[in-house]
Order: structure tokens, then sequence, then C-alpha cells
């Protein structure tokens, strides 16, 4: 009686099976035998419901792939403060809204389809393709889903994707739209271009008295000079320690070896033996065989065998490759079949060749400073409590740097924004995380707070106050020349392309002409490029400029870099020929259908919302916010 009961267990057909039982136990609500205690309604609309037990589940699967900026795992409270668990909760809401709205309207997805999307989904199959209810539920509970949750989950997304392809049903773009903007995007366009240097036009000269002082007067406001602070600066991190640090030979070799295998042995290579036949039900029948060891030529009814050695990108199929190269397969294993082409394969897994261990003298240097760094981290978090301890006596940054045996690092005044007079910006001042903000609320020779982040704390003390000021004239006479003379050259530059646009527009002369005159050679772009270019990279205005040209010759200027101006003409404008435009229509007709269908379903929520009764308990979710704080 045993036996035939395993043997249908063992079949293709008991997988269907096993799905169809676990989504009956979930709609007539049997799994809830497995969830302990009750769950506060967190939102709620017709007969779905968010409870505090699924939003818990769902931030505890998201943080299982969120990391902080130094690549560690997040809390709940730090997920809660970043903003991740609010996002989750609006997600939630609107998926609750609009599956509720598919309920009422009867388009949810059905039982039988959620079956289906699990039964074919690859990830839940064996390595034969064949559904397999082992694999579903040990992959659920890895990643943290009750069996119900997740079929809850798949039911939602099916039905969310229903409920998105309502809006485009009806919507056909009509073909002149879609033509328009075929013509407006598949337009390609030539032009030339020559750069106007400001060295080729005549010297600007020298400014009068009367418009230095005009400009003095005109400019008094960014002239003035802000703020300045002088700062002495503490700032601790573990590189202080590492000079103390001695890295022994024996915690160099341990390290070596127990990552030997993850982080210094390349990628191992396998040998297999690839069998091919012409259909899926073929390769099947031989399974039994294959698995059984059979020599590659008694399978009688393969197109070919051929005995394959190398790595993952011998194998053309990606599941097979991910498979037969997977960190638990196995010698003897069998993965497939797959279709490959028009054929379908099956592989039998006959070797695995471990990839070379790079020596460790090789790493030994990379070894002892990742050793070196750990063990000044932890000399960092022990200095830690006596930087606290002379901070509470009252002790000044020298005495502080002194007992922790670190430099006082002094700085020039510096406005909010790291900058002294001389245009000069110190680097551990902008880098220090509110450095300059604390800086600015202390009053002259007080001390800020020790503050900064994991591994890394500074403390500063401000040294001076410099009150901001004018300068007077003669302070500021050399830059008021500089500034004079740089306003004159790009007056002198854009009056001479101006008049240059003007002759060729007028026929007096020509682009080349031009160039000429001023020693610059034409360039010209290799081929035409349309509105959407991204072969050549040219700037921005001259794209607009090139497209916004009404017709062949028109020739436009704009500025360049530093005392450049760049004159371009238009050469050519090819529009599309009629057979052309209607192929481009049929892509132009997607995107626009797809740009519409998304003002739709925005607007087609709005209506829903009006249409379903959404309920959200805000007290209850502000408890679980709370709960995160003392659970941690």
């Amino acid at each position: 009686m045993l036996t035939p009961l395993r043997n249908m267990l063992r079949s293709p057909a008991a997988g269907g099976i096993f799905v169809i039982v676990i989504i009956a136990m979930a709609a007539w609500g049997v799994t809830e035998i497995f969830a302990g205690g009750s769950s506060a309604s967190l939102v709620s609309a017709g007969d779905r419901a968010v409870s505090d037990r699924n939003l818990d589940s769902t931030l505890e699967r998201i943080l299982r792939t969120q990391t902080d900026e130094r690549g560690r795992a997040l809390t709940k409270e730090e997920a809660m403060e970043r903003g991740i668990l609010d996002q989750i909760f609006a997600d939630m809401t609107r998926e609750t809204l609009l599956t509720a709205y598919a309920d009422k309207q009867g388009i949810s997805a059905t039982t039988d389809a959620i079956v289906e999307n699990i039964r074919t989904d690859p990830i839940f199959q064996d390595t034969t393709g064949v559904f397999d209810p082992v694999r579903y539920s040990q992959l659920l509970d890895n990643n943290g889903f009750r069996e119900a949750d997740y079929e809850a989950d798949v039911e939602a997304n099916m039905t969310l994707l229903r409920l998105g392809g309502v809006p485009s049903a009806g919507l056909r773009v009509p073909t002149a739209i879609a033509r328009l903007q075929a013509a407006y995007f598949g337009e390609l366009r030539s032009a030339s271009w020559f750069i106007l240097q400001q060295s080729e036009l005549p010297p600007i000269g020298e400014p009068t008295e009367e418009e230095l002082q005009a400009l003095y007067e005109d400019r008094k406001e960014s002239l003035r000079e802000p703020e300045r602070r002088g700062i002495s600066l503490i700032h601790l991190s573990p590189d202080d320690f590492i000079a103390q640090v001695d890295v022994i030979e024996e915690d160099i070799e341990a390290f070596y070896e127990a990552y030997k295998a993850e982080r210094y042995t390349g990628p191992d290579s396998r040998s297999f033996t690839e069998f091919t036949f012409a259909d899926e039900a073929t390769a099947r029948a031989a399974l039994g065989r294959i698995a059984g060891g059979a020599a590659p030529e008694a399978i009688e009814t393969a197109l070919s065998t051929e005995l394959k050695s190398g790595r993952r990108e011998i194998i053309t199929n990606e599941r097979l490759g991910e498979q037969v190269f997977a960190g638990g397969a196995q010698i003897g294993s069998i993965h497939g079949p797959q279709p490959v082409g028009t054929n379908y394969v099956v592989i039998r897994l006959e070797d695995i060749i471990e990839g070379a261990a790079t020596p460790l003298e090789n790493v030994r240097e990379e070894i002892q400073e990742e050793l070196a760094r750990q063990i000044a981290l932890g000399l960092f978090y022990d200095a830690l409590p006596q930087f606290d301890d002379l901070l509470g006596t009252g002790a000044g940054l020298e005495t502080i740097a002194e007992g922790l045996d670190v430099p006082v690092l002094s700085f020039a005044p510096v406005d909010t924004n790291g900058v002294t007079q001389a245009g000069k910006r110190f680097l551990p001042l902008v880098t220090a995380p509110g450095l300059l903000q604390m800086i600015y609320a202390q009053a002259e020779g007080r001390n800020t707070e020790r503050f900064g982040e994991d591994e890394t704390t500074w403390i500063a003390r401000v040294d001076s106050i410099v009150p901001e000021r004018l300068p007077e004239f003669e302070e500021v006479r050399e830059r008021l020349i500089e500034a004079w003379q740089l306003q004159k050259q790009s007056e002198q530059l854009q009056a001479v392309a101006a008049e240059i646009e003007a002759s060729i527009a007028d026929g007096s002369s020509d682009l080349a002409t031009k160039a000429a005159t001023y020693n610059a050679a034409v360039d010209t772009l290799p081929r035409p490029v349309t509105r959407e270019n991204t072969e050549f990279q040219l700037p921005a205005p001259l794209m607009s400029g090139l497209f916004s040209a009404n017709e062949v010759g028109e020739t436009f200027s704009i500025q360049g870099l530093s005392g450049q101006m760049i004159i371009m003409q238009v050469d050519a404008i090819d529009r599309p020929e009629s057979e052309t435009l209607d192929l481009l229509a049929q892509a132009s007709a997607l995107e626009i259908q797809s740009g519409i269908t998304e003002d739709l379903f925005r607007a087609y929520q709005i209506s829903i919302a009006d249409d379903v009764e959404l309920t959200t308990n805000g007290n209850a979710f502000n408890a679980y916010k709370r709960s995160l704080v003392t659970e941690q």
C-alpha cells in the first residue's frame, strides 16, 4: 500500500496536487491554525486587511536585503528611522485598496491561476523541471515566508497586474499621432561648426578709474567678506592606532586558512556529460537510465552525447548553468531536461575540479593590513571612554590630544562653506558631518561636543572670529580689473558671434570663410543624428539649437568653454520616408500607449479610492512603531 503512494508522491502530478491543497487551505483559512495569537488590523478594505503580523513579517523579509552605508544589516528601529517602514505601510495600504476593488469587480486572480503560477515557477522546480513541494517549502522558509503569506502575495501581484491592464484594454493610439511622434523622433539632422576663440579677437584694453569705481559700487554685495572662524580640531579614527598594531605570522596564516576557499581560491570547473534529445518527452524517458549511471553510448534515443569540462560559461542554458555550478551540486546529479535551441538537453555531473588557490605570499600584505585595521578598530573603541573621561574633567584640546597621543589640527579662518579668504578649502572641515554648523553655533574659545560616525569621532574649538566686512576699493582693485575684462571679453565674443550669424544669414559670407577669418577649423558631424542621439556627446544647447532650426543653412551660436563661442550651421534635415515612418510609428504607438496607460491608471486609482471604503488604524500603526524601539 505504501509503495504505490510513495511512487505517486514522486510523480510530476503530485506537485500540482500539493499546491492545490495549499491554496485550498489558504482560501478556507485552514492555515491560520499555524498562526500564534491575534493580530491588530492596521488597514482594511472589503475582505482585505493588513495586520501588524503581516507588516512585521514583510518588514523582516525586506530587511534581509537592506544594509546601512557600511554594509551592516539594518534593525527594525533603524528601518523605521529611515522611513522604510512608512514606505512599506504605504505600499501595503495601496495594495489593500486596489485588491479590494478587484474583488468587488470580480477580476481577482483565481486559485487555478495562482496554482499554475507557482507550479511553473522555475525556482520551485527540481533539476528535471518538475515542481518540488519540499523545495517550495524550504525556499519559503529560508526567505522568511509562511506558505499562506507567499500565496497571498502571489495572488495580490497577479491581481494588481490584471487591474493595471484595465485602463489600456480599450486604448488605441490614433495612427496620425503615432506617425507624428515617429516623424519627430526619427528626423535626422547634420551640422557643421567652428569655435570662435577670444584669443583671436582684439585685446580689450584697460578700464578707466570711473569704470572701476562704478563696478565696485555695483558689486559691493558680492565683494563683501563673510564671517570666518579659526578652528582647532581633534580627529580620532582607527587610523590613529595602526602604528600601535603588531600582526603576528600565526594570525595571518590562520586568517588565510579560514578564508582560503571563500576569498583566495579561483572558481572551480566541472566535468559533465551532456545528452541532447529531439524533444522533452524523449529526454524524460531517458532520465532513469542516465541517473543510473548508464554509459553515454547506451542512451540510444539521444541525438548526441558529449563529455565536457570547463567553467560556468560553457553551458548556454542559464538554468542548467546555475544548477550544474551551484554550490550544493553533487557528483552524479542529473539536471534538465531544458530547451537549447530546438532540442532538449540533460546534464549528468561527473566531477568537480576545485579552482587554484592564490599562494599566501601573494596576499600576505593584504591580510596583514586587514587584520591591523581590525585590531586598530578595537583600540579605537577602547580609547573612547578615555576620551570622554578627559572631556569630563574639563581638559582642553591640547591636554586631550596629549592623553590620546593624537595631534591637534589648526586651520586658518573659514566661512560656513569651509573656504578661506584665499579660496582654499580644508578637506577635514568639509568631510566632518555637521562640523561647520556646530562651529558657527559656538562662541569664541568654546568647544563643540564630541561627535562623529561609528569609526570616527571629532571635537573642535573656535579659536577666533573674523567678522564680515566690505573690503576697501584699493584692496580689490585687481579683482575688479579682472572682472571688468572678463565682462568686456564676453560682450565682445557675443557681438562678434552675432555679426558672423548675420553675415551668413544675408549671404555676404559663409561658415568656412568666417572660420578661416578667425583661424578656426570647421568640424562636421560624422553621421546625421536624431533628437535622441546617444552616439555623439554634443552639449544640450547645441542639440537644442540644431533641432530648433526651421530650415537648412540656419546658423546659431552658443557659449562654449571659457573664452569660446560655438558657431553652428544646419547642413541637412532628413525626414523619414513613408515606409520607414510606418515602422517607426508602431514603436511610437506602444510608447504613447504606455505613457497614457500610466496616466489613466493614476486617475483610475482616484476613482477606486472613492468607490472602496478604506479604513486605516493610525493608533495601531503607531503602537507597532513604539514596540520596535523597545524590541531591539
